[in-house]
């Protein structure tokens, strides 16, 4: 099993730790009141948030993208000024509580950035609320482009954060 590229443990996503060296990103929307949260933790988990933004998710399974789970290990592949940039990845959780569900994956060598992102829905009161979290920072060589780097990042959480908007009927 490859090592993750990141030094801290895995999971640390879903905590409000920042290890040093790290940029931490949290945003949140609603997406529907709480009779949305079955679907949209059914969509989170079953990587509709990466096609529905453009963002292929590639597995040794085939095209079909099985339900994430704790040691999934496969490839995002994201479209970053007309060259799609292949960026592996391992899932470190999987989170199914009764009002948050989602999970994370760390980045293993070849990816474009060192870290851990997260994908949940939560239901909060009347609310379906969906979060994105990351600890990040830029890998060697992208880390010569660092404020391009930043830039795709900060297009690819605004598409993240609307790809359930879209799908609320």
């Amino acid at each position: 099993m490859r090592r993750f590229t990141f030094d801290f443990l895995p999971g640390t996503v879903l905590t409000d730790a920042t290890p040093r060296g790290y940029r931490r990103l949290e945003r949140r929307t609603v997406i529907g009141t709480a009779e949305r949260f079955p679907t949209a933790a059914e969509e989170v988990l079953d990587w509709a948030v990466q096609r529905r933004s453009g963002v292929r998710a590639l597995f040794d399974s085939g095209d079909d993208a099985p339900r994430a789970s704790e040691g999934l290990e496969g490839v995002v592949v994201v479209p970053a000024l007309g060259v799609p940039v292949r960026a592996p990845f391992r899932v470190t959780a999987v989170v199914q509580e009764p009002d948050r569900v989602g999970f994370a994956y760390g980045t293993l060598p070849g990816h474009p950035e060192v870290g851990e992102e997260a994908f949940l829905v939560r239901r909060i009161g009347p609310e379906t609320v969906f979060e994105l979290r990351a600890l990040s920072r830029p890998a060697f060589p992208y880390s010569l482009a660092a404020p391009v780097g930043l830039l795709l990042q900060q297009r690819f959480t605004e598409r993240y954060l609307r790809s359930l908007l879209r799908a609320e009927g």
